[in-house]
This record gives C-alpha cells, sequence and structure tokens, in this order.
C-alpha cells in the first residue's frame, strides 16, 4: 500500500530507479546467452542474416532465431528492410560503433593476450589488402609484434581509438578533434574503373562531356560517402547525387562494375589490387578530384618514447606498398590488347 501511494504521489520514478541500481549485476547477466554477442556483432558488420550466418559459421535459420532474441533483449528491431535493402536502426547504428570494440577486449580477455604486448594499429578496411602483406614483412624485419584490426570509417577509427582497443588509426579522417593527434602518411590522386568491353575505353583520359555521362557509382556506407571529395567533384558539375548509384562496399561495387556499364572512381592504390582479380581498366577523370589523404592518429596528450619510430616504420611500410599497387594500375594495357 505504502508503495501505492508514493507511486500516487510522483515519487515512483525515484523508487523504481533504486529498485534497478539495487539490482546486482551478476542477476542481470546471468539471464543473458552471452553468445547472443557474437551474433550480434556478425550482424552489425554484415547488415544481413545470411551473410552474417556464413561470417559466423552458424545456419541462416539459427542466427535469424538469435536475430529475434536479440531484439526481444534489446527492445529494438536492429535491423529493418529498406528499398535498398537492410539497414541498422538509430539504435544499431549506435551499437555498431561499440560491439566491435567490446567484443576485441572481450577476445582480449579469452584468449589471455597482454593489451600491452605489442602496438594495436587499425586499418581502414579499403586500404587493408594493399598494406597488411607489408606491415608482416616490416614488423618481423623489426622483431615486434603488431597487433592489427580494421575499421570502415573515419568515426569508428576514432571510437576504437577512445575505447582503447587500438593506439593508432591509419586511414583518411574526416576531422580532427582536440583529443587526436596526426601526421600525413601520403596523399594519392583519384582513377576510374570501367568494363573496358562495355566502354571500348581505357588507358586513356575521356573528355569531359563522355566522363560526365557515365553512369557513376558512389560508395555510401551507412548513409555516408566513402569518398565525399569524388561525389563533391561531379555536383560541382552539375550532376545531381540522385544520378549516382549508391553502393556500401568497395569491392561489391568493382564486381558490377566488371559485368556493367558502371564507373567507380577510386583512389589509385585501391584501382591496383582490385585490377588484379577483375578485368577492369583505368580511365584518368577530366575533372579535377581532392586527393586522398590518409593520415596516422593517435589521442593527444599519452607520451609514447617509441611512437616516432613506430611511426616511422609504419610510414615506410605503407608508402611502399601503395607505390606498389600504383605502379601496377600505370602498367596497364586496356583489355583489347591482351592476347
Amino acid at each position: 500500500m505504502d508503495r501505492q501511494r508514493g507511486l500516487e504521489m510522483g515519487d515512483g520514478s525515484g523508487a523504481l530507479e533504486k529498485d534497478k541500481q539495487d539490482v546486482p549485476l551478476d542477476i542481470n547477466l546471468s539471464g543473458v546467452d552471452l553468445n547472443l554477442l557474437v551474433v550480434l556483432e556478425a550482424l552489425l558488420v554484415c547488415r544481413n542474416v545470411t551473410h552474417a550466418a556464413r561470417r559466423i559459421g552458424q545456419t541462416q535459420p539459427a542466427v535469424s532465431r538469435a536475430l529475434a532474441r536479440l531484439r526481444d533483449l534489446l527492445g529494438d528491431d536492429l535491423l529493418v528492410r529498406s528499398s535498398i535493402g537492410m539497414k541498422l536502426t538509430a539504435r544499431g547504428e549506435y551499437l555498431a560503433q561499440t560491439v566491435p570494440a567490446t567484443m576485441s577486449h572481450v577476445r582480449d580477455v579469452i584468449s589471455s593476450r597482454q593489451i600491452g604486448s605489442g602496438p594495436r594499429v587499425s586499418i581502414n578496411a579499403n586500404l587493408m589488402p594493399a598494406l597488411l602483406p607489408h606491415f608482416l614483412q616490416s614488423t618481423a624485419r623489426e622483431n615486434e609484434p603488431l597487433k592489427v584490426s580494421t575499421h570502415k570509417s573515419s568515426a569508428e577509427g576514432v571510437a576504437q581509438l577512445r575505447s582503447r582497443t587500438s593506439e593508432y588509426m591509419l586511414g583518411p579522417i574526416d576531422e580532427t578533434s582536440s583529443d587526436m593527434e596526426s601526421e600525413l602518411i601520403f596523399s594519392e590522386e583519384f582513377v576510374t574503373l570501367v568494363a573496358f568491353e562495355h566502354h571500348q575505353l581505357g588507358g586513356m583520359r575521356p573528355a569531359q562531356e563522355t566522363f560526365l555521362e557515365l553512369t557513376h557509382i558512389n560508395l555510401v556506407e551507412n548513409g555516408k560517402e566513402v569518398f565525399p571529395q569524388f561525389a563533391g567533384a561531379l555536383t560541382s558539375y552539375g550532376m545531381r547525387r540522385s544520378r549516382l548509384f549508391e553502393v556500401p562496399d568497395v569491392t561489391s561495387a568493382a564486381l558490377m562494375v566488371s559485368e556493367s556499364k558502371l564507373a567507380l572512381t577510386v583512389p589509385r592504390s585501391i584501382a591496383g589490387w582490385l585490377t588484379k582479380t577483375l578485368r577492369l581498366t583505368t580511365l584518368l577523370p577530366p575533372i579535377p578530384i581532392p586527393e586522398l589523404k590518409v593520415a596516422m592518429c593517435w589521442l593527444a596528450g599519452e607520451p609514447d618514447m617509441t611512437r616516432r619510430r613506430l611511426i616511422d616504420n609504419i610510414g615506410a611500410a605503407t608508402r611502399e606498398a601503395i607505390a606498389k599497387e600504383q605502379s601496377a594500375v600505370r602498367s596497364l594495357r586496356s583489355i583489347s590488347s591482351e592476347a
């Protein structure tokens, strides 16, 4: 009766809040299947039930059931259908920024690895195919262990730094803040990939009108442009963004280009590793596009006596890898010349 009277008098919110605080954390967690976190992480990364199931080695029905349990547990749909496929809800977008870092800490605890056993560097996912082999060789020469993770966006990489999951972030940065320090590692120009058999173009700089008439892919990940300088360059020449074909993943975009009349504009090094496996040729854009700038970032105010050597080593390995991929693009011939 006293509890009911308290609610009627308007002090019930405080009583309920106190009840929440009095519930031990262990009791809250005891009713949760922590294996659901593995499924949650896969769903947040893949944005697709089938792909998430493949990623973690489970069946599609099992992941669908796990998604239903997660929705009930978190009180949110997490993934919803849209006109361009499945997309994350606002709560899902938030979790996509926090869950990977949390899971990385969990894996460190389970595998009994020491967090401080070696430098931890998060590399932009689009740079990873070109950089990882060189990183492994470079760190082997220095006899220094290097823990490498990835991030898809600058915001995700910064979140890893602030959560201490990574010590350094290597990739394009959208903006700097007072709690971050950075050093430019390299800059590179953009080139355009097309399927030669669909355009009869390649290894040349087309006329501006011809270039603007192409159907261009705009890489957009979670509603944010991956290379905003490219889309900005097109719109400055009067092209509406609605004319651009949005695709979230660079590899998927390149596959689509190889089988269609679409065009994909990416930094020269990314074009290098894409053209190693796909029948694509390059065009030099006839419009000015600001260069991509890639930097090494870290949290400000944290002294590290070995930082200078680490940045120099990673910078050298990065520039070596990028130069190799760029040279592959420069040596490309049009497909019609291949025997």
